[in-house]
């Protein structure tokens, strides 16, 4: 993501079990005896791929369904612009202590570090946003995080923050171009970050989940397609096969997809990202327990997309890590992630994010291109008007994803994701929505998926 959040609550030490060992190979091994068992995963993307490793490391006989014609479903590197592209999920958050490090240095994949410190901010008149304005914008940003920390510290999950974002906002005192600076880096940590408009989360959504050891966040230079190609390997996965309705007994799952195929397994591993739980595209027979049915209505579904664009050239300076033109909205923050280090081509990610980015999304793609470029150009000038080709996202209309990442709403709390990953039976739901330590991360993904397959395999032991 664009920014960095900071974190109150003490790392949960079971977070990253499981990375070392899946990324030392996910070879299966003979179970000790009994009848073989079958296990069916829904969905390759990091979660799905993280539960088939780890039942294959379990002995059981698993095969992955995705409903997409490739892998990898919100993590996907694309290559529309000549040179491989991350168009879902890039960053390695917090890399010292990340299962997802792990992987890429066994896959011996090259990471490129981030310095979000490194920022050129214009005004819309084209004038640059100087040293101390930037300065005094920091400590604005920083006053109003504490504040929001302080209150979070007695919140409920009723607990809404707009209200406190509004007063803090308004204790900082400053104005004019600091004010503007002030809210684009709010702008960045709202709906650019936690991909929701500060009045659809919960005052404890700001500052969920944890941090591992720290680092310098990373980029892979391959994209990240290539975790998912490492943790790929091996495992049998049957693309296009979109499942319709889960059926369960005590002891069996049968499966029914989209082309009226009932497969039967002794278990089965469900990553069907929130937005698509929300949908109710899926059918659960019988219905999911009451607290997990409780937990995917009151839970968000958050929006961020990109609109990747590549120049002739790089109009912007060498060292620069983010840029953007302040005096927006906060909900309409743009801002532009550098590339050119990371690709070696001049492309820059453009970010909007919550009910910005939704709205642009109806408007089309070339409305959505637009509204960046234009945002870049009002304050660098028209040479970022004139990119030589684009592509832009549209995860809200993406059938098989239906947003980004989750949130919390006002009303919803970490009870919820963990009602959401309880296994019901010989079936389980595992993703980003159900961890409770890295909600909205490709490692929360994976840890899920992991903790789900060796539940999963548990339950299926002879």
């Amino acid at each position: 993501m664009p920014a960095e959040r900071l974190t109150r609550r003490r790392l949960l030490a079971s977070a990253a079990v499981g990375g070392a060992a899946l990324a030392a190979g996910c070879g299966a091994r003979p179970a000790s005896g009994g009848p073989a068992r079958r296990v069916i995963v829904i969905g390759a993307g990091m979660a799905g791929l993280g539960a088939a490793a780890e039942l294959r490391r379990a002995g059981v006989a698993v095969t992955v369904l995705e409903a997409r014609g490739r892998l990898g479903g919100r993590v996907h590197t694309g290559t529309e612009l000549g040179v491989p592209v991350d168009l879902g999920a890039a960053w390695i958050h917090d890399p010292d202590g990340n299962p997802l490090t792990t992987i890429a240095r066994e896959a011996k994949l090259a990471t490129v570090p981030t310095d979000y410190d490194r920022v050129a901010l214009r005004r819309a008149d084209g004038r640059e946003v100087t040293d101390d304005e930037l300065g005094a914008a920091d400590d604005a940003f920083a006053a109003i995080e504490d504040a929001l920390a302080a209150a979070a510290e007695d919140a409920g999950p009723e607990d809404r923050l707009a209200p406190v974002l509004t007063r803090a906002r308004a204790r900082t005192g400053v104005r004019g171009v600091v004010r503007a600076t002030t809210d684009w880096a709010l702008g960045t940590a709202i709906p650019l970050d936690l991909a929701a408009d500060a009045r659809e989360l919960s005052l404890d959504g700001y500052d969920e989940g944890e941090t591992y050891d720290g680092g310098t966040d990373v980029l892979l230079r391959e994209g990240t397609g290539a975790l998912i190609r490492a943790l790929a390997t091996g495992v049998e996965v049957r693309l296009n096969t979109p499942v319709r309705r889960v059926e369960r007994s005590r002891t069996q799952v049968t499966l029914v997809t989209a082309a009226g195929e009932r497969l039967r397994a002794d278990g089965c591993v469900a990553t069907f990202p929130l937005g698509v739980l929300q949908a109710g595209t899926v059918r659960f027979d019988p219905p999911l327990p009451r607290a997990a049915r409780r937990a995917i209505s009151r839970l968000g579904v958050g929006l961020l997309d990109k609109v990747l664009l590549r120049y002739p050239s790089s109009w912007w300076p060498d060292d620069v890590v983010q840029l953007g033109t302040v005096g927006a909205a906060i909900g309409r923050t743009v801002s532009a992630a550098n590339l050119q280090p990371v690709t070696g081509a001049p492309i820059l990610a453009g970010f909007v994010g919550a009910g910005y980015a939704r709205s642009l999304e109806r408007a089309g793609e070339t409305a959505m291109t637009s509204a960046v470029t234009g945002r870049l150009a009002a304050g660098f000038g028209a040479p970022a008007g004139r990119p030589v080709s684009f592509v832009a996202t549209r995860w809200a209309a993406d059938p098989w994803a239906r947003g980004s990442y989750s949130f919390l709403r006002p009303g919803s709390s970490s009870e919820d994701r963990a009602a959401l990953g309880t296994p019901v039976g010989p079936l389980i739901l595992a993703g980003e929505h159900t961890s409770i330590d890295r909600p909205a991360t490709m490692d929360g993904a994976l840890v899920a998926g992991q903790r789900a397959g060796r539940a999963m395999a548990r339950t299926v032991a002879p």
